[in-house]
């Protein structure tokens, strides 16, 4: 009996407030309206209270055809809300979303990170995905989740300066982290959803699977705008790499096509035109080559990995006889591509001439002693390589294009400009994630 009247009670009262016209506290009473408190919700309904000393009412903001049901609007209610508070769901309910906590306590950055967002006024956690698109910060929160130590760093020195920080200008390689651990995190929940086998056969067991369907269709229909998304922007590094241009941000390099013009929208005319002059492209190619996915276009092109280094035979052949990290490798290929001009990446290289890893500003003490253990760690295996390496293969690793201070800076770039596309976007017969550098 207990059970039954505090159900009642949850699902039909009223807060004390609502029906005084005054404002509410936390504690403030809830109250039954006998009668009122049978009419159904329907959602955008437009429903006035009409209250005074004596008498409360509804007026109804519509004519109300004769034998039709008067409703009320019990507010802007998702169907969760409604199963949790009132026991039911509305099918197509225009309110319905997906609850996303994103949570980065566990960064080793997270302090910094929360003060950019703050600075960004974007102060809450929770997110709510509607089958319509992204809810305003969520994207602009994934980019500040998704940032590197160095974008962090160069970052806060904006905000030093009393800039405020530009979230959607930090370049492609941020755009698509972004996008690629949304879609890992909706992934993961999709899986997770329980399969129906049979229909339920109480009216509770038969709302809480609408529930669950909404969810999956949201689910299901953001991330089949994500994986548009994705695919306009491959495209469009694609574009970019093809004609000589980049995203940098301004940290790393001035006059940037900055991803302004890929903004937080999935669907912008600047990543369409941009997908429509790489399609025209496209079409004076062979048939062979329209027929490649914008991603895996893009790691065969544009990602530094290491099955590029066959476009350098003479290099190859030297770390093939070696023994050598992979990491150190595209280091040492890093530098390679900035002595080589007829290697494609060969501009996107030189670009970065100027960029120095937060651990190569020297005028910042805190910066230096932070990062001297990296750098007393590169150097000793900088120390472990040359001369060895330029003595056995002296036309592949000349001394002057191999120093101390290059390799350093070379170590910079493959620390803050990773970028790892999911197997899930190419075709990756191992099932593994595809890591390179993307330096546009």
């Amino acid at each position: 009996n207990y059970v039954w009247a505090a159900a009642v009670v949850s699902s039909r009262a009223f807060t004390e407030s609502l029906v005084s016209g005054t404002a509410g506290s936390d504690g403030e009473t809830s109250v039954l309206l006998p009668l009122l408190d049978m009419m159904n919700h329907r959602p955008l309904t437009r429903v006035s209270w009409i209250t005074n000393d004596a008498t409360i009412g509804f007026q109804a903001g519509a004519v109300i055809e004769a034998q039709s049901e008067m409703v009320n609007n019990y507010g802007a209610k998702s169907n969760e809300e409604l199963l949790l508070g009132y026991g039911f769901c509305i099918p197509g309910n225009p309110l319905s979303c997906y609850h996303i906590k994103l949570n980065y306590s566990r960064d080793p950055q997270a302090a910094d990170k929360q003060m950019i967002l703050e600075q960004a006024h974007i102060a809450s956690c929770d997110h709510y995905i509607r089958a319509d698109g992204l809810p305003r910060d969520l994207l602009p929160m994934l980019r500040v989740m998704v940032m590197t130590e160095t974008d962090v760093y160069y970052v806060k020195q904006a905000m030093a300066r009393g800039e405020e920080p530009k979230l959607g200008q930090l370049g492609l390689r941020i755009e698509l982290r972004a996008r690629f651990l949304l879609a890992f995190l909706l992934r993961k929940k999709l899986d997770a959803l329980p399969q129906i086998e049979c229909v339920p056969s109480t009216e509770n067991g038969r709302q809480a699977v609408l529930y669950r369907k909404e969810i999956e269709s949201i689910l299901r229909s953001t991330l089949s705008d994500l994986d548009k998304s994705e695919s306009r922007l491959l495209a469009c590094a694609s574009k970019l790499f093809a004609d000589d241009l980049h995203s940098l941000p301004r940290y790393v390099c001035d006059n940037g096509q900055q991803v302004e013009t890929i903004d937080e929208q999935l669907n912008t005319s600047a990543e369409d035109r941009l997908v429509a002059e790489s399609s025209d492209d496209q079409q004076s190619r062979s048939k062979k080559s329209r027929t490649v996915l914008p991603a895996q276009q893009f790691v065969d092109d544009v990602l530094v990995t290491e099955e590029l280094f066959a476009h350098d035979a003479d290099f190859l052949a030297a770390v093939e006889q070696v023994d050598i990290d992979e990491d150190v490798l595209l280091v040492l290929f890093i530098l390679r591509i900035r002595m080589c001009s007829a290697l494609p990446w060969h501009t996107a290289v030189q670009r970065l001439e100027s960029f120095k890893h937060p651990m190569l500003v020297y005028d910042d003490p805190d910066t230096a002693e932070a990062y001297g253990e990296m750098m007393m760690e590169m150097g000793e295996v900088h120390d472990s390589l040359f001369p060895l390496l330029t003595e056995h293969f002296p036309d592949v690793f000349p001394p002057e294009n191999f120093t101390p201070e290059l390799f350093l800076w070379a170590a910079g770039v493959t620390e803050s400009f990773r970028l790892e596309v999911p197997a899930r976007c190419v075709d990756a017969a191992d099932g593994c994630d595809v890591e390179g550098l993307l330096l546009l």
